[in-house]
């Protein structure tokens, strides 16, 4: 898989209360539950379980933001990434 120069992802992050982040990413990792999973535009389609960690992405203007997560799930197809997760507790 070869990475198209201003490809891009289209990401929806969305918890049970509201949607958290909606943007244009160049790549995102995501905890699986065998290890951390990396995505870049062109990825094949993918459904799979998340496990506890965060998700880490970068924006199109190469910015690094986190989201914590106890748990999830995430779909990609197309260039498009659905995340739902269950959000980490501020224990």
């Amino acid at each position: 898989m070869t990475q198209e120069k201003g490809a891009h992802l289209h990401l929806k992050i969305i918890s049970p209360e509201r949607l958290l982040v909606e943007a244009e990413v160049s790549e995102i990792q995501v905890p699986g539950l065998d290890g951390y999973l990396g995505i870049w535009p062109g990825h094949r389609a993918l459904n799979a379980y998340l496990g506890k960690g965060e998700i880490i992405y970068r924006t199109t203007l190469n910015l690094e933001n986190r989201v914590p997560l106890n748990s999830g799930i995430i779909q990609v197809e197309n260039d498009n990434i659905l995340v739902f997760i269950d959000m980490e507790d501020d224990d």
